[in-house]
């Protein structure tokens, strides 16, 4: 196994071991993440933005929603997701929170919300 001070900060080696006995060592490294950061919408609204695992979440001061994208906060962003509901008092670490859960629970299969993606004015279900 590599020595923990040879790894990049945040990857982790752990051991696993195969029913057959076979063991085989996997590293694990964090997801990336942006912000959160405030910042201006296209039509000049604040806005609390945060990237986590390439999903940018956008929360538009005294919005009950989020928009989801695909990207990163200074890069070309894809959009995804529109009206997820969000609770809570808009803030900066309340977004993090929320869209690190929100994220995971994506990537895991555990959708709290419809996989609705949107394309050119369409909706794909």
């Amino acid at each position: 196994m590599a020595e923990p001070s040879m790894l990049p900060p945040g990857v982790t080696a752990q051991e696993i071991s195969y029913r057959s006995g076979r063991k085989q060592v996997i590293y694990t490294a964090p997801y990336p993440s942006e912000g959160p950061v405030l910042a201006r919408d296209l039509l000049g609204r604040q806005a609390w933005m945060f990237m986590y695992a390439h999903f940018v979440f956008t929360w538009v001061e005294g919005a009950v929603q989020v928009q989801v994208s695909h990207g990163t906060l200074n890069g070309p962003k894809m959009p995804l997701w529109k009206g997820i509901s969000i609770s809570g008092y808009w803030s900066g670490p309340a977004l993090a929170d929320f869209g690190r859960a929100w994220a995971l629970d994506q990537m895991t299969g555990n959708r709290g919300t419809p996989a609705a993606v949107y394309f050119e004015g369409s909706e794909w279900q």
